[in-house]
């Protein structure tokens, strides 16, 4: 008597068709799609209403971005977009929207955070396409095996409901469409990538996927220069993932080639501005500022543990408090920030293995908040490794759903390595969680109660800090335009488009004035040793503030300055704001 052979994985078996009709029906009252309409009204509103709270609130980072945006407007040129540090995809939508629309300067800002609630849905879109990807995959074979007949999948209803969590805790606690970055614009690509990495997944390969796959790398790598490393490992995975990998090399060989290709709208052009073959210079950058320890952060005088010594730093022109000048030819708002890659020339990264542990072990403490904010999450796969049978089925379910979690632990280490801030890994945090929580069986009898007890404990712990920090910054929100007030108060003053500004702040995201009336920064007290010069003689802030005006400075812009009774007649409050002027010509 022969035995009847069992039924090739990607076909469902006996017990294998249980799971999926759980996976696929929804046991709560109302339907998947209600479910969807709901997630996607919250993130809308919330998006929309983080941008509103912000709108009139930049920092650095963005007014780079815009001035390299300028590149896009008639009149300009448009090598403008090429910047080793800044990627021109988002400042190039930021020009293109910009010009479509005709803002105005004292308007641009706030409009231009309409632009960020459209990359927001954009990113929810391509989350959506990975979701879909994420589902089938598991509905084709990537889920429960014909030996566990004791288990279900979880059901999909609770499934989108935590990855719909994840996705708005990343985008909207962490990533933030309150700031004018491209973070939110490479999560899209991201979720687009890996959901074209599931489509690919035992199924033989094919020349028009791995083609589309390697335009969204190269549009991704346009969007931020760290898709490139994701890229090259998603591309990799991808002969991994698919029925036969000989055929599948040629293919990905191909899409490598498009990547580079659309990439090279980039990279060439940066090349030949840079006298040498680059592919983006941010983490050159990076590792010299935060693995190295050049210092100061911002004013780069001395290269820490980094080869060479600097051609051109910023000049020290005060030392106590000390003071900075860095004026160059280019008409931006902040020479310094503008152009990172021009005051580090002459240096470039070291290997230390003292200081790269350094800065592992403070990039790890970085990710403590964000961490603490997913421990629902990662409670919850523990809960499910816990009610698996075994070790086998606990690594059965890791590596039924492994393109999903390395993908999202790879971007984590990518930046772990140089720097981290929570935006930068908060896509790849959802990624891990979700390839982790989608993979695991959980026991038959009890599957509808565990999944609404992790649903439970789960989606509002993610939920939770979106909503307190909107909440926190509607309250304390900025109730009118601030700073186009204060640029016309200083234009009235007698400043004009084009003039030299210094700078005397303790804060780094309020650089609207300075772009609003199109004047340039070139020269400021270090901003993190105001408090130095408020409290020194008044005979020292003059003097420090003429060798500001020896420099060609019309004007010295204060944020909320701390004024005695003796100094309180050399400044000038711009209008009703906490924006502060000290001009030469009125002394």
């Amino acid at each position: 008597m022969s035995v009847p052979s069992l039924p090739l994985q990607n076909t469902p078996t006996q017990f294998q068709r249980p799971a999926l009709q759980l996976l696929k029906r929804n046991p709560v009252p109302g339907s998947v799609t209600a479910l969807r309409v709901a997630f996607w009204s919250v993130g809308i509103l919330l998006a929309s209403t983080q941008a509103w709270i912000f709108r009139y609130q930049v920092s650095a980072d963005s007014i780079s971005y815009l001035d390299v945006s300028d590149g896009v407007l008639p009149g300009s040129d448009w090598h403008r977009l090429i910047n080793g540090v800044w990627s021109p995809l988002y400042p190039f939508l930021l020009g293109i929207f910009r010009r479509l629309f005709s803002l105005s300067p004292g308007h641009e800002i706030a409009a231009s955070h309409v632009l960020n609630i459209v990359i927001f849905i954009f990113a929810f879109a391509c989350f959506e396409f990975f979701l879909a990807g994420a589902v089938r995959d598991i509905e084709t074979g990537g889920g429960i095996s014909a030996e566990d007949h004791w288990a279900v999948s979880l059901p999909k209803w609770a499934f989108l409901s935590i990855a719909y969590s994840l996705f708005l805790w990343a985008s909207i606690a962490e990533i933030s469409v309150g700031s004018l970055r491209p973070d939110m614009l490479l999560s899209g690509f991201l979720y687009l990538d890996v959901g074209m990495l599931l489509r690919m997944r035992r199924v033989p390969a094919r020349w028009t996927g791995y083609l589309v796959l390697g335009a969204l790398l190269g549009t991704g790598y346009l969007a931020k220069s760290p898709m490139l490393p994701i890229g090259v490992a998603i591309l990799a995975a991808t002969l991994c993932v698919v029925a036969d990998w000989r055929p599948a090399l040629k293919m990905a060989a191909s899409a490598l080639a498009v990547m580079f290709l659309i990439g090279s709208l980039y990279f060439v052009p940066l090349s030949r501005q840079q006298g040498h073959f680059t592919l983006g210079e941010s983490y050159s950058v990076n590792y010299v500022v935060h693995v190295d320890q050049a210092s100061p952060h911002w004013y780069l005088q001395n290269p820490g543990d980094a080869r060479g010594s600097f051609l051109h730093p910023p000049e020290k022109i005060f030392s106590d408090p000390p003071a900075y000048a860095f004026d160059t030819a280019l008409p931006v708002t902040h020479p310094l920030r503008f152009d990172p890659l021009y005051w580090i020339d002459g240096v470039r990264p070291r290997f230390v293995w003292k200081r790269q542990i350094e800065a592992i072990m403070i990039n790890l403490f970085s990710l403590k908040e964000p961490l603490r904010e997913l421990r629902s999450v990662m409670g919850a796969v523990l809960v499910l490794a816990f009610l698996c049978s075994g070790r086998k089925q606990v690594m059965a379910a890791l590596l039924s759903t492994w393109p999903i979690w390395l993908i999202g632990l790879a971007g984590c280490l990518m930046y772990i390595v140089v720097y981290v801030e929570p935006r930068y890994v908060a896509a790849s945090l959802a990624l891990f969680c979700v390839g982790l929580i989608l993979g695991f069986p959980i026991p038959r009898e009890i599957g509808p109660k565990v999944a609404l007890l992790i649903v439970i404990a789960t989606v509002p712990v993610l939920l939770y800090p979106m909503l307190r920090v909107t909440y926190i910054q509607y309250v304390h929100r900025q109730r009118f335009n601030a700073e186009s007030q204060a640029a016309e108060a200083l234009r009235s003053a007698g400043v004009n488009p084009g003039d030299r500004v210094g700078r005397i702040s303790p804060i780094v995201y309020d650089y609207a004035v300075e772009r609003i009336l199109r004047v340039k920064v070139v020269a400021q007290v270090d901003h993190e040793r105001i408090s130095e010069f408020w409290n020194a003689p008044f005979a020292t802030q003059q003097s420090l503030l003429h060798t500001f005006a020896s420099r060609g400075v019309k004007a010295v812009i204060a944020t909320s300055p701390r004024l005695s009774a003796e100094n309180q007649s050399e400044w000038m409050r711009l209008g009703s704001t906490q924006y502060w002027v000290w001009r030469p010509d009125r002394q």
